[in-house]
């Protein structure tokens, strides 16, 4: 009998139309292996959910849809869809599909799913958190503040003060919750920093303000074996072209950055990397696979953030790192849902 696969995808977050792109990949990664029976479960920006028999014809809500909480009799009707499933491949990005929520929801229901739990889920999204975690482990971390929103709505000028005290320009402001760069800003000034706290603010409930770093920006990969080993994947250098920084643009759009794979580096700095890697894979409890974005500054290596989920098409970086290994993107999925099924008979 063949295993019966769901690929999730979609769902409320800014980061909709990035998670259709990975969703629609996977699925058709897996739906070319004959040991699956593969579906697609599409979250719309309102939160609706539906069984697609062809994702690539979904066409996604305008980006500037205002994203809501999941109506309670949608998340029910919801749950219904995943009654004969035996696991959940999960190609979210951002709020409710990367954060732990539906990790959760699915641990609660005895669903096997891919990647990380609620706990380093929650964590890796927080990135203030995850800098606890990270300092507490003494993995090297840039400087930062941070900032409620509500408090910046009701007194930005002296959050600049603080700032400009005690970080300096240049900083980037960028909000605590969140990826694919969303929100993101550097701020040189003033009036920059200011117009960086309003946008940041607009799209979680904390903002993070962080040193900028300079140097080179690379990023590794940590993807489990099936022997429960841990192995970080070749290290890719990000040279951004589209922006002043590995932004939504540089990130997504054609030709936006060079992604050099595997990154020029000597070997002392390239096993350095990708031991850190892996010290912030296990900081925050990360299964199955994770990606770290990481600088070399000229006073060493520094990690930004982990990602649990990161993007999954042939030319997102994790799998581009996968190629690099030797592994196919079609071998890459097939292997995260063995894993899945493999914690969940080991639980």
């Amino acid at each position: 009998m063949k295993t019966r696969v769901v690929v999730m995808m979609g769902g409320p977050s800014s980061e909709h139309e990035v998670s259709l792109a990975s969703g629609r990949m996977v699925y058709e990664a897996l739906a070319g292996n004959a040991e699956y029976a593969v579906q697609a479960l599409v979250i719309d920006r309102q939160g609706h959910w539906s069984l697609e028999a062809n994702p690539k014809a979904v066409v996604p809500a305008p980006a500037d849809a205002k994203a809501a909480p999941i109506p309670r009799e949608y998340a029910m009707n919801g749950i219904s869809l995943l009654k004969s499933t035996d696991v959940v491949f999960l190609a979210f990005h951002g709020a409710f599909g990367e954060d732990g929520t539906l990790q959760g929801l699915l641990e609660a229901l005895g669903i096997p799913y891919t990647g990380s739990g609620p706990l380093a889920s929650a964590l890796a999204m927080n990135k203030g958190k995850a800098k606890e975690l990270f300092r507490y482990h003494q993995i090297p971390v840039a400087r930062e503040l941070q900032f409620a929103s509500r408090v910046l709505a009701h007194d930005i000028h002296n959050a600049v003060a603080s700032i400009e005290s005690q970080l300096g320009y240049p900083v980037v402001v960028k909000p605590n919750t969140g990826g694919s760069s969303v929100g993101v800003a550097i701020a040189e000034e003033r009036d920059q920093l200011v117009d960086a706290l309003q946008l940041a603010r607009q799209f979680g409930v904390d903002v993070m303000v962080e040193e900028k770093l300079s140097g080179r920006e690379v990023t590794c990969a940590v993807l489990e074996e099936l022997d429960g080993g841990l192995r970080a994947l070749p290290i890719i250098e990000i040279v951004p072209k589209a922006g002043v920084f590995f932004d939504f643009q540089s990130k997504y759009a054609d030709g936006g950055a060079d992604e050099i794979c595997p990154a020029p580096l000597d070997p002392d700095t390239a096993d350095l990397v990708q031991k850190m890697a892996i010290a912030a894979h296990e900081a925050l409890g990360c299964e199955g696979f994770s990606r770290t974005d990481l600088f070399l500054t000229p006073r060493g290596v520094i990690v930004l953030e982990v990602n649990t989920i990161p993007g999954m098409t042939p030319n997102s970086l994790l799998p581009k790192a996968a190629r690099a290994a030797g592994i196919s993107f079609e071998e890459l999925m097939d292997r995260l849902v063995r894993l899945a099924l493999k914690r969940f008979r080991n639980a």
